[in-house]
């Protein structure tokens, strides 16, 4: 079995050649090395510099070439510098003629004299390619900027070999090999004719016939060729390569992914190699948040957020996370989500997942999902999600203002996600929208004309942009909405709004709403690996719906927080401290948000 460097052999196609190919390059060294030069290496600077005999080429180019300058010691190797500069203008048959160093007007300085021969330039006169069965001649020389009656540069045609092997491999043939057969010079009266002769070996198709994986220890093996969406009879190219090695970083499973490499079986079949480097698949998300004393109270307090998630149970791929948000003295939230991969080995992922919010004194609210979501392609998703909810007044003040019910919704989601890093990300678009139908059901109220059952809809909509204009710095821009309608809307309904992960400068679900947005624009400079600094600016909006009975006044609300701060990639993990400010904030009231992500 050998591994086939793919880069390598594309260097070897453009370079290998007949024998007369061979003959200029060593005819080409011969005269750069062996013109009548200085043979010692004199003390002293070069005063200035002539050049003679150069008619096609002006001196102030061949100058540019050279690293002796005036008023610089005099450096040997500029003779074959000079005539790599008129190969690269298709004088192939340039030649140095003399290269002196002359006593100047001054102790130790030098007159540099050089005295050039330019020869005639090389013009392309034909070009031949045989061997080709599946790509025609046409389609290779569109690929080639060396075209009859041009000048001809042999690192042109190199290159050109090279966008010939890129075609190729774009439609299977990765495997394809490009060799000059021979060259052949007619001497004219203006200029040298080249004929090139190429010989075009295309190999077969590179359908694969295997899939084998290395560097896995915890990871099971049919779980990275399940991800990589390789098949037996598949034919590979360079750019599925490419989306490959993307599919397997999006795992999130892995400190290092190799661009895979196609190998040849001892049949003579393809085969691809996966080489990976297991990471730390869990991750740990902690946020601590202190707000201070408000007006009237006698001191502040801590708010926080637990999320820990297990991303690769057993080796399998599958996914569990709990998630606890204390967002007040009162009021907290437990989720939990379990995410099964690939069922029925199709590229589709089931979703199940609980969540309970207890707030305060008010209710409780039990809400049970279960979603199933198509792959469609790399970046983008769709997706269908059953939801029931189940509210509960707890006694007291709670069953005096909020009722019982049940609400079930049937929607779909649709996602889609180009970021090159979802944690520290440079470039790229993330978009998710989710829309739910359903029917609130009220079991109990404390309002004698409560209507039994009301329709509902729900909507959901995340855009997050990331762009970098300049080099180590990124423009994050983020816009979000929620959207709740229903003809018996209650406190237990409403979106809130405020805090670390949506507006800063407020306090944790500090606005209640039916319909809330809100939009966070960063600008952060990195300072190496994942740290960066950071300055931001968050708007917000809140609608609050008329119904009195319920005691909920209309209430359009405008609010923007701003601030700064900074994230650090330590040992310990990444740990992020924002100071936020919201309306009329000072720094005594001002919000301090601390945040540890650590993967284990």
């Amino acid at each position: 079995m050998i591994l086939m460097d793919r880069e390598c052999t594309r260097k070897a196609s453009a370079l290998s050649s007949s024998p007369g190919f061979f003959l200029l390059i060593v005819w080409m060294t011969i005269v750069s090395v062996f013109p009548h030069v200085v043979t010692a290496q004199p003390h002293g600077t070069v005063r200035s510099i002539e050049v003679v005999g150069n008619i096609a080429v002006p001196t102030s180019r061949i100058l540019s070439w050279m690293d002796t300058k005036p008023g610089t010691t005099f450096v040997r190797s500029d003779s074959a510098r000079i005539l790599a500069g008129y190969v690269s203008d298709g004088y192939l048959f340039s030649k140095v003629d003399s290269l002196r160093l002359l006593p100047g007007a001054e102790k130790n300085t030098y007159v540099l004299k050089i005295a050039l021969n330019e020869g005639k330039r090389a013009v392309l006169v034909s070009i031949e390619m045989d061997g080709m069965k599946y790509l025609g001649t046409a389609e290779l020389q569109s690929q080639m900027q060396t075209r009859i009656g041009t000048v001809f540069v042999p690192e042109v045609l190199e290159r050109d070999i090279g966008s010939m092997l890129n075609l190729y491999e774009r439609n299977g043939y990765s495997f394809a090999r490009v060799t000059i057969r021979g060259l052949k010079f007619l001497e004219g009266e203006d200029s040298v004719g080249v004929a090139v002769s190429l010989d075009v070996n295309e190999g077969s198709l590179a359908k694969i016939r295997s899939v084998r994986v290395e560097g896995n220890t915890t990871t099971h093996a049919g779980v990275i060729t399940r991800e990589s969406r390789l098949t037996e009879g598949d034919v590979v190219s360079d750019a599925q390569l490419t989306r490959v090695r993307q599919r397997l970083e999006r795992m999130q499973l892995f400190s290092g992914v190799s661009v895979p490499e196609l190998y040849l079986n001892p049949d003579g079949t393809v085969g691809v190699l996966l080489k990976v480097t297991e990471g730390n698949p869990n991750r740990f998300d902690g946020i601590v948040g202190y707000v201070p004393a408000a007006q009237g109270t006698s001191s502040g307090y801590f708010t926080g957020l637990v999320d820990v998630q297990f991303r690769n149970i057993l080796g399998t791929g599958r996914r569990l996370s709990a998630r606890w948000y204390r967002e007040t003295q009162t009021s907290q939230d437990i989720n939990l989500q379990y995410r099964e991969p690939w069922i029925a080995s199709l590229p589709v992922n089931a979703d199940a997942g609980f969540v309970q919010r207890k707030q305060d004194s008010t209710y409780i609210r039990n809400e049970y999902t279960l979603a199933a979501e198509l792959m469609a392609t790399d970046e983008l998703n769709v997706g269908v999600l059953f939801a029931s909810q189940h509210v509960m007044p707890t006694q007291g003040y709670g069953a005096s203002v909020s009722s019982e019910s049940r609400t079930a919704s049937l929607g779909v989601s649709v996602s889609y996600d180009s970021r090159n890093d979802p944690v520290t990300p440079v470039s790229g678009v993330r978009y998710r929208t989710e829309y739910q139908s359903g029917v609130k059901t009220i079991e109990s109220s404390f309002l004698a004309s409560a209507a039994n059952r009301s329709a509902t809809q729900k909507l959901s909509f995340d855009l997050e942009y990331d762009y970098s204009p300049l080099r180590n710095q990124v423009l994050s821009a983020g816009l979000a909405a929620r959207d709740f309608r229903s003809g018996s809307i209650e406190q237990s309904d409403l979106f809130r709004l405020g805090g670390a992960n949506t507006l800063r400068g407020y306090r944790e679900g500090q606005f209640l709403g039916s319909r809330v947005a809100w939009s966070n624009i960063e600008y952060r400079v990195l300072t190496g690996g994942r740290s960066y600094a950071f300055g931001f600016v968050d708007v917000g909006y809140i609608l609050v719906p008329d119904r009195p009975e319920v005691g909920l006044v209309r209430q359009e609300l405008n609010r923007t927080g701003y601030g700064a701060g900074i994230r650090l990639d330590t040992p310990l993990g990444l740990m992020s401290v924002s100071f936020a400010f919201g309306q009329g904030d000072t720094f005594s009231t001002a919000k301090l948000h601390l945040r540890l992500m650590n993967e284990f």
